[in-house]
């Protein structure tokens, strides 16, 4: 896996990615500011990159800010590819995968494989090879939200130190229609707004209905929150 070629491309190779999301969307008649991705231009034969992509858990939708930007680089770990806030905690992304990180010692898989890092054009095409990473940083990032879900409920179920920054972070995702991650990386901010499906709000109520007989805490979220189908 050649990551350290992939690492070195830095700032400039993520603000490509943006740009490259952005005018692909101009181009096919996508909404560019947020909005869902739209239908391909006939006229031109571009597809469309995705600015919403839909999970098992999760639909996240893709925003990348217009203008220059300014990134603190003591901000990011070690190799690390960019990052994400999630409530009190942050998502870092790395070439070989995701961690939900709660606190120093308290670190949670979300991704531990991403297939896309090691593949590559063989005939050395450099726009194909733009594409090819571009499309592994949109898995890397969406699969780890796509994640998100399933962590913090079996983090719920089985809790650390920080079970209350667990529950008001699950409380967000399942009271609130969409949440913004604040996005991080050396090239550039940008921003995941998640939007749970109905696996992942399940998957979160029955991690609060199986430890609310535990915690108050737990079952006010849980009546705060709203049942799928009305339920």
């Amino acid at each position: 896996m050649k990551t350290e070629r992939l690492i070195v491309m830095g700032t400039g190779f993520w603000r490509r990615a943006a740009v490259y999301v952005l005018a692909s969307a101009s181009v096919c008649g996508c909404v560019s500011d947020g909005g869902d991705s739209g239908r391909m231009d006939r006229s031109s034969g571009s597809l469309p990159i995705p600015l919403a992509i839909r999970g098992e858990n999760t639909v996240v939708h893709l925003e990348f800010p217009k203008g220059t930007q300014s990134i603190d680089p003591g901000q990011f770990q070690r190799s690390e590819v960019c990052y994400l806030k999630a409530g009190a905690f942050r998502i870092d992304c790395y070439p070989d995968g995701s961690s939900l990180n709660l606190g120093p010692n308290d670190s949670n898989d979300l991704l531990t494989d991403n297939p896309g890092w090691a593949l590559e054009p063989d005939d050395g095409n450099e726009n194909a090879i733009q594409l090819m990473r571009l499309n592994a940083v949109l898995i890397l990032v969406v699969g780890s939200v796509d994640r998100l879900p399933s962590t913090l409920s079996d983090y719920i179920q089985n809790p650390g130190q920080h079970l209350s920054q667990a529950l008001d972070l699950a409380e967000s995702l399942l009271t609130e229609p969409r949440v913004r991650l604040q996005g991080f990386a050396q090239g550039g901010n940008f921003t995941a707004v998640v939007e749970l499906t109905d696996t992942g709000r399940e998957k979160l109520q029955d991690a609060l209905d199986e430890k609310g007989d535990d915690s108050g805490q737990l079952q006010q979220v849980g009546l705060r929150a709203p049942k799928v189908d009305g339920k």
